[in-house]
């Protein structure tokens, strides 16, 4: 009986971190469509505003970008080269390695993440309360 309450609980826990994403996503999305973008998108922009841990620049390798964002590769390489058609990153050939290909966010970019980041904060501080048990679960200690 123990086993089944704590599987219960388990799984409750589980539908209620994708209901959270769910909807934070949707409210993301709503917001960013003003500013022409979508939640990868500014995900996407987010990072590269932020630079490489490893450079120090504002630049990352695809695969660096494919590690930290939750699309497969395919579709991070559609996403990227639709924000360059927008002339919202730059792709180029990687220094350090001429098989790879290095993101870097151009000047509208910043700009456009500029404009769209204060209202991404916000629903963010809107749909996650801190402390909410929830995400006590799933923050690493």
């Amino acid at each position: 009986m123990t086993g089944d309450k704590s599987e219960r609980a388990l799984v409750t826990e589980w539908r209620e971190i994708l209901a959270i994403h769910a909807r934070t996503a949707c409210e993301i999305d709503r917001e960013l469509h003003q500013f022409g973008l979508g939640a990868s998108d500014f995900e996407v922009l987010d990072l590269l505003a932020a630079g490489s841990p490893h450079d120090g620049g504002c630049s990352f390798r695809v695969q660096e970008l494919a590690d930290r964002v939750h699309l497969s590769q395919s579709a991070l390489s559609r996403l990227v080269a639709r924000l360059e058609k927008e002339g919202l990153v730059d792709r180029g050939i990687c220094s350090e390695d001429r098989r790879g290909v290095r993101v870097a966010i151009t000047d509208a970019g910043r700009e456009r993440y500029e404009q769209a980041r204060p209202g991404h904060r916000a629903v963010l501080e809107r749909m996650l309360p801190r402390g909410a048990g929830v995400l006590a679960a799933i923050t690493p200690t």
